[in-house]
Parts: C-alpha cells; sequence; structure tokens
C-alpha cells in the first residue's frame, strides 16, 4: 500500500524506525510537538493537512515523477494516518473527503509507547501522579527538569515574583504539585542511556520517585503495517468523522457523513 502518514515529532524515533521497516510505502509528516495543547487549534490544523493532502497542494508530500513523461505521477494514497490520539479532542470532527482515515484508539501518545490501550490504562492506574518520559519526548520538548525549572524560576523573578511566589506559581499554575513519581518508557527500538540519565536526575530535583517501563511498538508496528483491527483502530471511510466514545474504545464514528 501506498499510504501517508501526519504524526506528532514525540513519535519520531519509533515511527521512523517503523516506516524503514514497513513493507508499505509511507509518506511523512512530522508536525511539531506542542499543539495538542490547543486542541482547537492543533484540529485546524491537522484537518488542515489533511485537505492540503487530497488537493495535491501540500508541500510535505513527495510526488514521483514518471521517466518518460513530463509532469508528476498521481498515484494516490491508499490511506491516511494521524499518529496522534484522542488528545483532548484534538481528532474529533476530522474528515477525509477522498481517503480512508486511520486513528489509534488512544486517549495520548503514551499509549502509543505501552503498545496498547489496556497496558496504558494498567499503568495509569497503578502509578497515578505519574510524568512520562520517552526519548522523542526530550528531544522534541522541554521535559521538566531543573534546568528547565531554573530558567522558568529566574524568568518570573524579573517579572516582579518574590522566590517563593514564583515557585508556587511555578507549582500550581505548572501542575507539577499533582506528580509524584515520573517513569522512562524504555522503547526496544533503541534508546539514549543519557536520556534515561536526564529523567533520573529531573526525579530526585522534583522529589519524584523513579519507574523505567518497557516500552512496546507493536501497535505501531500494526498501524504502519496496515493491521488495522477494529479493536485497536478507528478506520473512516471518505466524509467520516470521529467521536468520543466515552468507553474503552475511546473513538467512534460520527452519524453522519460530510460529502
Amino acid at each position: 500500500m501506498k499510504l501517508k502518514l501526519i504524526a506528532c515529532k514525540v513519535l519520531t524515533r519509533e515511527l521512523s524506525y517503523l516506516i524503514a521497516r514497513s513493507p508499505n510505502m509511507i509518506d511523512v509528516t512530522y508536525l511539531r510537538q506542542g499543539y495538542h495543547e490547543n486542541p482547537d487549534s492543533l484540529r485546524e490544523i491537522l484537518q488542515g493537512e489533511i485537505d492540503a493532502v487530497e488537493s495535491g497542494e501540500d508541500s510535505h508530500t513527495n510526488r514521483s515523477r514518471g521517466s518518460f513523461s513530463i509532469g508528476e505521477s498521481e498515484e494516490d494514497f491508499d490511506a491516511i494516518l494521524l499518529g496522534y490520539g484522542l488528545c483532548s479532542n484534538s481528532v474529533i470532527g476530522i474528515t477525509a473527503k477522498r481517503h480512508k482515515l486511520v486513528i489509534p484508539r488512544a486517549h495520548d501518545c503514551i499509549t502509543l509507547f505501552m503498545g496498547a490501550k489496556e497496558t496504558y490504562r494498567k499503568y495509569f492506574s497503578e502509578l497515578p501522579g505519574c510524568y512520562w518520559y520517552t526519548d522523542s519526548w526530550i528531544e522534541n520538548s522541554r521535559m521538566p527538569c531543573e534546568a528547565h525549572h531554573r530558567d522558568e524560576l529566574q524568568r518570573l523573578l524579573e517579572k516582579g515574583y518574590e522566590e517563593d511566589e514564583a515557585e508556587f506559581v511555578l507549582e500550581e499554575i505548572g501542575g507539577l504539585r499533582n506528580y509524584k513519581s515520573a517513569a522512562y518508557i524504555q522503547m526496544p527500538c533503541g534508546s539514549n542511556p543519557e536520556h534515561l540519565a536526564f529523567t533520573k536526575s529531573a526525579c530526585e530535583f522534583f522529589h519524584w520517585n523513579f519507574h523505567r517501563l518497557d516500552g512496546s511498538i507493536e501497535l505501531l508496528r500494526r498501524f504502519t503495517d496496515g493491521e488495522w483491527n477494529e479493536e485497536d483502530f478507528l478506520v473512516l471511510e471518505p466524509g467520516e468523522k470521529a467521536a468520543p466514545s466515552y468507553d474503552e474504545k475511546i473513538l467512534k464514528k460520527q452519524e453522519e457523513k460530510i460529502l
């Protein structure tokens, strides 16, 4: 199959590894991390990326050129894949007009690192108040650590906050007061010892408990290889839209179709 993949950069290492091994031809566009903090904005960006692919105006998509003719081959994609989970309802309402649209049944990317929504649910229950670290997350986002904390503290002090007030703002508004531990998810496709040490250092600084968990690329492998079973993937036909299911399936199809 020929597939178009639009994914968050926090999956860069894992997806790049799987794309190289996949039997399918996969053209990928990675979007920078952080858009999920504004779900409406991410939804608009994702819909815009899909629309650009379908209109032929996507500047990220490779187009093959025929050997004996002038112009570009118009060989179409068999499906568009979204490398996102529900992500605070960011994928709700998204639709493709001409292609199948495939979305993993996941609340967020941690399910994709764990390899199954059931595994994530298990650890979410066993480790409440846990901050998740992975190689791709550390490389593509400012994860909580001593250096980041010091930078933010200095920024608040320069704005006129007293040190106690600044610490309170970082803990309360930054949400770190709610965390008790951090887990480094070690992926089977390779991990960086420096990132493991980085996570341990963050735990020491914030007085968090440290956990090292084994991740899995099985869900992502089936995603890129085209093994889209009903249990783990929502497959939308052209015109169909995603909706939250509010149960263990996470996502479902909306009733109406947009044509």
